[in-house]
C-alpha cells in the first residue's frame, strides 16, 4: 500500500456519493455547483486545519485525478476559495450529535 505525503498546498481527497434531494413532488434537485469529499492525505502545511477523515466542500471541477490505494481521488488546492478550491468543512452540530448519543442510549 501506498503513502502519499502532499508538499505545499495540496491536499488527497475522494470524492463521496451523495443522494440528490427530491421534492416533495417529486422534483429531483441535483447539485452540479460543489461536490463533498473527504480528506485523505494532508500536507504538513494544512495539517492543524485539516486532518483525514473531513468532509470538506470543494467546486464540482475542482482537482487532478488519481488513482490511490484503489480508490478514485482528487489533488486539490488546500487553501479557501477563491484562491483555493475549499469552500467549507462540514461540521455536524454538536447539540444534534449529544441528542443522537442520548436517543441510541435509551432502550425499548
Amino acid at each position: 500500500m501506498q503513502k502519499f505525503e502532499p508538499v505545499g498546498r495540496k491536499m488527497l481527497v475522494v470524492p463521496l456519493k451523495e443522494e440528490n434531494y427530491k421534492t416533495s413532488l417529486g422534483i429531483e434537485l441535483i447539485q452540479l455547483e460543489f461536490i463533498k469529499v473527504k480528506v485523505v492525505e494532508v500536507s504538513n502545511e494544512y495539517k492543524n486545519m485539516y486532518i483525514p477523515g473531513d468532509v470538506i466542500v470543494i467546486s464540482a471541477n475542482a482537482g487532478i485525478g488519481q488513482p490511490y490505494n484503489g480508490e478514485s481521488c482528487l489533488w486539490i488546492d488546500a487553501k479557501a476559495a477563491p484562491e483555493g478550491d475549499v469552500w467549507f468543512i462540514v461540521r455536524e452540530d454538536e447539540a444534534e450529535e449529544e441528542f443522537n448519543e442520548q436517543i441510541s442510549d435509551i432502550s425499548i
